[in-house]
Order: structure tokens, then sequence, then C-alpha cells
């Protein structure tokens, strides 16, 4: 397996995707996001993911040129159309709207449609976060997994992000509603792994730990059992509210899942709060967390995003490897 500096991927990719008539700011910025992606640790939505990500580009399905235009504004709120452009630059974008909107007002809304595929939504949290905002953001999805008590899948698992500025290391979580992603169910499957907890069921309709059986039965468990697959049906119906676009039922109509819908909503604390008093409420908090007695012995008692964080630094130190088949794919791109 090659092992690859970040500059070397970023540089990779970004040539990768200006041969495929992506323009020269869209492929930097791309490119350096699914480099940050593969650096956290979540190479299922940067390395893993690009040769699709291109090949979507090739079928017409992503517009490498299309840019977010504005449909509506009602005041703090937002419609922006896509125009399946790049799922990532869009998200982006309609990340940066809503920041400028909390700037001024002291919160902003941005719900975008007939967007792509933002690959790891970690990255518009840690955006926010970095500049000082709060950020909630969601997707729909392509559906992937049955509402609770159902066999077929009708649900997208819709992944949601929080996000939280910090001083001394942002706090994110970024979660998809089933229990494991498809892309760490792809990668332990890839990989012949065991799941360490059941993520969902065979085709015989038991619990299990085989990603390939749950992969090929359609069949991730929702967190929280039904109260993952009820939030499931809000985030869905909200997104669709708020954006105008399509639904997860809709996005079902199409072989491939494009036309997504997404909301982003972001606040700034520091409309009432000085920055320092944030830090130290938050610090606080996450103080009192970290001094929780672990199950097990020299266990360290982690934050949402602080994984990443430390997963970050030492790739960036050590480079990250890159699998064969992963890296053979992107050079045949």
């Amino acid at each position: 397996m090659p092992l690859l500096q970040y500059n070397d991927l970023l540089n990779l990719l970004k040539y990768k995707l200006e041969i495929n008539n992506f323009e020269e700011e869209a492929a930097s910025l791309c490119a350096k996001i699914l480099t940050e992606n593969t650096f956290a640790g979540v190479a299922s939505h940067g390395t893993n993911r690009f040769a699709a990500f291109v090949n979507l580009a090739r079928q017409g399905l992503i517009k490498p040129h299309e840019k977010p235009s504005l449909v509506n504004s009602f005041g703090t709120w937002e419609q922006w159309d896509g125009n399946l452009g790049p799922g990532p630059l869009n998200a982006w974008h309609a990340t940066g709207r809503a920041i400028e909107i909390a700037k001024e007002t002291g919160m902003g809304c941005v719900a975008l449609k007939n967007t792509n595929h933002w690959m790891r939504g970690g990255t518009y949290g840690w955006r926010a976060a970095d500049e000082g905002i709060i950020l909630l953001c969601w997707t729909n999805a392509y559906p992937m997994m049955p509402p609770w008590g159902a066999k077929k899948a009708a649900l997208g698992n819709n992944p949601f992000v929080l996000a939280v500025p910090r001083e001394k290391g942002n706090v994110v979580m970024d979660m998809a509603l089933s229990q494991y992603a498809f892309g760490k169910l792809a990668n332990y499957r890839r990989e012949g792994k065991e799941l360490p907890y059941p993520g969902g069921y065979n085709q015989y309709g038991e619990l299990t730990t085989d990603a390939g059986d749950i992969y090929d039965a359609k069949r991730p468990l929702p967190i929280g059992y039904w109260k993952g697959s009820g939030l499931s049906i809000l985030f869905d119906i909200i997104a669709v509210l708020l954006s105008g676009g399509k639904s997860s039922n809709q996005l079902g109509q199409s072989e491939h899942e494009s036309s997504v819908s997404q909301v982003f909503i972001a606040f700034d604390p520091q409309k009432s709060h000085s920055a320092e008093a944030i830090s130290q409420l938050v610090d606080d908090i996450i103080d009192s967390v970290k001094k929780a007695d672990p199950i097990n012995d020299g266990e360290e008692i982690l934050y949402p995003g602080e994984r990443a964080l430390k997963t970050r630094e030492k790739n960036l130190l050590d480079g990250v490897f890159v699998e064969d088949e992963v890296f053979e794919k992107i050079n045949a791109v």
C-alpha cells in the first residue's frame, strides 16, 4: 500500500479532477475536502469514494461547472438550488452562506435542493466551528434503511451533524442514522472484518455483525431502533419542506442517488456570550465528561470529534496508507 503525505494526495486528486472537466478552483476545493476527510480517518468519504465521484461526473449526474443559485429569501432563511453541481462544493457554499447570515443576525438557515452527496458531513461542522459558529446540518439520502418494524428499505440513513466551537478542540458530532454508515459497512466488507457490534439484519432477518450480509440485505439497523427510524423520517420531511427539494422516496425512483435535499442552520454564540465565556462554558462540560470513570481501566473518555482531531494530527505527521485497489482506481481515473 502506498504511503502518501498530505500535499501528495491533495495534488494527485486535484490533477485528476482538472483533467476530468473541473475548473481549477473547484478542483482545488474538492481535492482539499476529500484529502481532509482521508487524513481525519474517513477514507470512506475521501480516497475510497474518489473514483466513483469522478464517474458520476462523467455520467452527467454531477455537473462540475454548475454552481448553487438563490431561489427564495425569507429573512434569515434562504432556499438555494444546487443545480446538480458537486455535492461537497454546494455544501461548502451553503455552510458559508449560513455562517454569513448568522454573523449578521445571530442565526442563519440555508436549505439546499438538487444537490449531490456531500461526502463527509463533518467537513461543514468543522468549518463552521473554526469560525466560531454553532452548526446543525443534515441531508436526506437514497432509501437504504427499513423503517422500524419493516423489511424493505424506505428511509435514508440521513446523516446529521452538530458542531460547537472550542479553542482547545471543536466538539463535532457527525453521524448517520443507521448504526453504521454504508461507507463504514463497505470498509468492513472489503477488509473482511466483523463489526464490533450488531449493525443490521441478514437476508434471514437475523441481527448480524457481518457487514457484507447487511450490505447485501440492505437492512442496516437504525440508531436507537425506533427512535433512529423516527428521526430519519422527520429529517427527510423537514429537509423537503425547507428546501422545496426531493424526498428520500423520490430519490429512490432513480438508479443513482442524485438531487438530494440538505439543511444548514448556523448560530453565532458571540451574540450573547463573549469568546472567553463560550470557551469556559464548553470546557466545563467537556472536563466533566472526561473525568467520568471509564468502564475499562486505562481507557480515555473521548468527546465528539476528539478522535478525528487525534487521527488527523497523527496522519499529518506519518502520512496515510491508501489501499492498493483504491490507489489503482484513482490512478486509472
